[in-house]
Parts: C-alpha cells; sequence; structure tokens
C-alpha cells in the first residue's frame, strides 16, 4: 500500500522540478535564431564570432572571443602595411572586447607608424582595411575615415555608431593612429542586458 502511495508522489516531486536545461545544441540553435535577421552595425556588434572571422580575412589571427577577467576580449597580431623589409615595418591591429559573450562593445583598429618613411602608404592601406572591415557588413564610412589620411583626431559617427579616430604621438616621427568603434547602449538580441 506504501508503495501504491510513494509513486505518484514521485511522479508530482519530478513534474515539479520543470524542464530540463536546454543542451548546447539547443542554446546554439536559440542564438542562431536570435541573430538571423541581424543586418550592419547590429550584426557586426551582435556576432562576435563572425566579427572576428572576418577581420582575420586580412590576416590578424584574432583568437576567440573569449572570458579575460570580468569582460570578453579578441586581440589579433600585427599585420604589416607597408615596406615589410624595412628595419620596423608599419603594422596595424584588431581589437574587439565587450561585457558579454554574446555581443562586442567594442572594435579598435590600431596603426602603429614605426617606418615614418612609408607613412602615407600605410595609412592609406590600413583605411582599406577598415573600410572592407566594414563593407563585409554593407556600413559606408561617408568620409569619416578620411581623417586616417590627414592624421586628425576626430570624433563622429556612422550610421548612428559613435566613432573615434586618434592619433597619439611616439618616440621621435613613431605614432598610433587607433580607429575605435563603440557600440551605442542599447540591447543586443540573445543578449537582453543593456550595453554601453
Amino acid at each position: 500500500m506504501r508503495f501504491g502511495i510513494a509513486l505518484p508522489l514521485l511522479c508530482l516531486a519530478l513534474a515539479a522540478c520543470g524542464s530540463p536545461e536546454p543542451t548546447v545544441i539547443e542554446n546554439e540553435a536559440d542564438r542562431a535564431a536570435a541573430v538571423a535577421d541581424l543586418k550592419g552595425w547590429d550584426r557586426l556588434f551582435g556576432v562576435p564570432e563572425e566579427a572576428v572571422g572576418h577581420a582575420n580575412q586580412f590576416g590578424f589571427r584574432a583568437g576567440d572571443y573569449a572570458q579575460d577577467g570580468s569582460s570578453w576580449l579578441t586581440t589579433g597580431s600585427p599585420v604589416t602595411v607597408s615596406q615589410s623589409d624595412a628595419t620596423m615595418p608599419n603594422t596595424a591591429t584588431f581589437e574587439g572586447a565587450g561585457i558579454s559573450a554574446n555581443a562586442l562593445d567594442r572594435i579598435v583598429f590600431t596603426l602603429a607608424i614605426t617606418d615614418p618613411a612609408n607613412a602615407d602608404t600605410a595609412k592609406t592601406r590600413f583605411a582599406d582595411i577598415v573600410r572592407q572591415f566594414l563593407s563585409q557588413y554593407a556600413i559606408k564610412d561617408g568620409g569619416a575615415l578620411d581623417a586616417i589620411a590627414a592624421e586628425e583626431s576626430a570624433d563622429g559617427v556612422i550610421d548612428a555608431v559613435p566613432v573615434s579616430i586618434a592619433v597619439a604621438p611616439g618616440d621621435g616621427e613613431n605614432r598610433t593612429i587607433t580607429v575605435t568603434f563603440t557600440r551605442p547602449a542599447a540591447s543586443t538580441p540573445g543578449n537582453p542586458q543593456a550595453q554601453g
């Protein structure tokens, strides 16, 4: 008789526990569905693994977007952009960072001018890399990146997304030009937490 009572109670207890946690495959399918219709900046910031893949098409060899302390980060290796046989050739780097695994909050491209004799070529190629990266998302800079060639620090927007171009002097004629794209405060599909 006790067994007959215990079995229904066990069934009720199991039912009260709710459904099991989703599997990795189910989570990946949910994530893919959440970002499937994203385009432009929303896709660039909202699909970090794709952004890393697009950056790596330019030779940056950036690693996976992974947790680094309290934030998430991917960093690429320097790519030579002019006169590879120079003593210190000019190089470009790529970095993506955020506070969530599901979204980038910042994309940074940096040109290190360490071979001033070939700076003009380096700036042209660097601007081309950044523009071609954006073009993979059908984003046009509308001339906002012209400040790279002019070596002018500037803040602006491209389709409501803040872009900052910062020129920093180094030793002698060496300097860096850093282009930063920052995701506006918003929720990214698949990541309901507001970002900034």
